[in-house]
């Protein structure tokens, strides 16, 4: 008996019905769906089915679909899949290799900020936006305007206009902020006074429609960290969270994102204790959850130390002293490297593995 070609299968189901099941699957499989048929090509390649997916996405469980894009050189890790290996379970690359094939290779390109499944990236002349699933990317213009020792940073989605935006600014008291719309093409600046003067710098984690800072307070004669955050729709700076109380000598070392959570780090000096805290939303002001209090002998908080993720199984990953990067098992204290590479100043952000494109129906860029 002759079998049906899976063309002639796909085609068998009505349209609505297909497009119900292909929006449960993950990306990866997406992008071997497309060679089924001309149609499915098509469907999955379209912008409306795209948007679907990655709020179908937003509104479940993202940790399955979340990875660690890093620099130096450009690799993506699959931070579950090797925690899974140690668990006896799944056979999935940990880590891939990614080239963008930049004209000049002698600049490495600097992490800007993740959002939707959109790396942003910056070598001098341009920003880059890389899809690491998809492996589109898009060069666009800059505009060096700013110091680097003064400069804030940050890449993410404004709801109101459908818009993606990078944002550059200083952290003096002028207050100016540029900002690339992806839509439009072009940069323009704008006034955005930093709140209680309190200054920003370095790259924003993006959570929740807005770019976010731990910033420390020294005013009234006394140090306290607290959230500030840049709102891309708005755009002006606010102080939207306080940081979790705790007890002890703090050093709070970083923002992240867990999931739909935006999550905050830190170490204590006295006995090595790292602890972290997520929170969902802005309605409290800071309604902390703690996710973890673990004790090391193995991972010294004197070193720089950076937390991107946390597994399902409990297990911490951290980067260490910029070039490395282990996961932590806090129940025996060992610990496992993920087998990257590291040619220099490691930089690391979570992504969300989607089909969005840099282009956003756009025709490829001509810079």
């Amino acid at each position: 008996m002759k079998r049906p070609c899976p063309e002639a299968v796909a085609e068998s189901f009505p349209e609505d019905v297909i497009i119900e099941i292909l929006l449960r699957e993950p990306v990866k499989s997406l992008m071997r769906f497309k060679c089924v048929s001309k149609g499915w090509r098509s469907m999955i390649s379209d912008p409306t089915f795209t948007k679907l997916h990655l709020q179908r996405l937003k509104v479940g469980d993202m940790i399955p679909s979340q990875r660690i894009f890093k620099t130096s050189p450009l690799e993506t890790i699959d931070y579950e899949a090797l925690d899974d290996s140690i668990g006896g379970g799944g056979d999935r690359a940990v880590v891939q290799a990614h080239e963008l094939n930049l004209d000049d290779a002698c600049w490495e390109p600097c992490l800007v900020g993740s959002c939707d499944g959109l790396v942003c990236l910056y070598i001098p002349g341009r920003f880059i936006l890389y899809n690491p699933v998809t492996r589109e990317c898009r060069n666009l213009p800059t505009l060096d305007l700013f110091e680097p020792d003064e400069l804030f940073i940050g890449f993410g989605y404004d709801s109101r206009s459908n818009d993606y935006k990078i944002v550059q600014g200083d952290d003096t008291e002028n207050g100016r902020v540029v900002i690339f719309s992806l839509k439009s093409g072009v940069w323009r600046m704008t006034k955005a006074q930093q709140v209680n003067r309190l200054a920003v710098s370095e790259q924003g984690v993006y959570w929740n429609g807005a770019l976010h800072w731990c910033v420390v307070d020294e005013r009234r004669n006394k140090s306290k960290t607290v959230i500030m955050s840049f709102d891309l729709s708005k755009e002006k700076f606010q102080q939207v969270l306080r940081v979790p109380k705790v007890d002890g000598d703090l050093i709070f070392e970083g923002l992240g994102v867990h999931g739909s959570n935006l999550f905050i780090y830190h170490g204590t000096i006295i006995n090595d204790r790292f602890e972290a805290w997520v929170t969902s939303d802005y309605k409290r002001r800071g309604s902390w959850t703690k996710l973890f209090s673990v004790w090391t002998d193995s991972i010294s908080v004197n070193k720089y130390v950076k937390i991107p993720a946390y597994t399902r199984r409990g297990k911490i990953v951290f980067q260490i002293d910029t070039h490395q990067i282990t996961l932590l098992n806090p129940e025996d204290d060992t610990n496992k490297e993920y087998p990257i590479q590291s040619d220099g100043h490691i930089e690391s952000a979570i992504y969300l593995e989607t089909l969005v494109s840099p282009y956003l129906g756009c025709g490829p860029s001509r810079i």
